[in-house]
């Protein structure tokens, strides 16, 4: 790809010194990469790490019944079964709101569902472990007893008087809504010779890296010290809603770590 040029006055905005156009990036990271030595959250091996496995609900809406536990409770290796209520108790729930975007609702949401799941995959409980095969094999021995809702799957449909509203705190099943307007539109209508309407359908869609999601906490008792390694873009944001929901703004030393190949710092 060759940039255009510009008159011998000036450069083209191609040609601006910050512009990746018709350029060749290097990647200083890259040999680091290609070894084989790039570090991700999954390699961290700290002393006395358990590891954590979360049982996900199979629907998309219902009430949790009944958690029994008891027989994972009681295999090798199994430190603990956490369930949502448990977990209520050392942790707030999070309000996923952001402040750009006034008029954004969200329910507060618990780090574990409780009394009821208002998604296919939502946790129910955490099962810990000395390993992860251990506790995905516990996994397996947790009985979980659902009564399934309706679920709201069409958001076309999802304002409908008939349809059931999933958080009632909210009102609706409205999140977010936007209206721009600039300048008079009923009189561009009025006087256009042809108006074409059209409908567009989008799909969820966001950036990922490649490397799944993790996390490893590390709580040192000795010197109030936690330090969370986690691949992300916003260390500040995680440090402030750890602190703020486990309760520890004061009296707490914090350190979140940039971990992986595109964000280690």
């Amino acid at each position: 790809m060759t940039a255009a040029r510009g008159s011998a006055e000036g450069l083209s905005v191609s040609d601006r010194p910050n512009s990746y156009i018709g350029k060749t990036v290097p990647r200083p990271n890259l040999d680091r990469l290609m070894q084989g030595r790039g570090a991700y959250v999954s390699d961290i091996e700290l002393p006395r790490m358990a590891h954590v496995l979360f049982l996900r609900s199979p629907h998309a809406h219902a009430k949790i019944a009944a958690i029994d536990a008891s027989a994972a409770r009681q295999m090798p290796g199994v430190i603990a079964v956490v369930d949502g209520s448990e977990l209520a108790s050392v942790i707030t729930p999070w309000v996923g709101v952001l402040s750009h975007l006034k008029g954004l609702k969200s329910a507060p949401q618990h780090a574990i569902a409780v009394d009821r799941v208002c998604w296919q995959g939502e946790a129910v409980a955490a099962i810990v472990a000395t390993s992860r095969a251990l506790a995905e094999d516990a996994a397996e021995c947790v009985l979980v007893e659902y009564e399934e809702l309706d679920a709201v799957t069409d958001m076309r449909t999802a304002l409908d008087p008939q349809t059931p509203v999933i958080h009632p705190s909210l009102g609706d099943n409205l999140a977010f809504e936007r209206s721009h307007d600039a300048g008079d539109v009923d009189q561009a209508f009025a006087q256009s010779d042809e108006v074409v309407e059209a409908e567009f359908l989008f799909g969820r869609h966001t950036g990922v890296t490649l490397e799944p999601r993790a996390v490893v906490a590390d709580w040192n008792s000795a010197e109030a010290r936690l330090t969370i390694y986690q691949g992300t873009q916003a260390p500040h944001m995680v440090q402030n809603i750890a602190a703020l929901h486990l309760g520890r703004l004061q009296g707490c030393r914090w350190f979140v770590r940039h971990q992986g190949p595109c964000l280690r710092r």
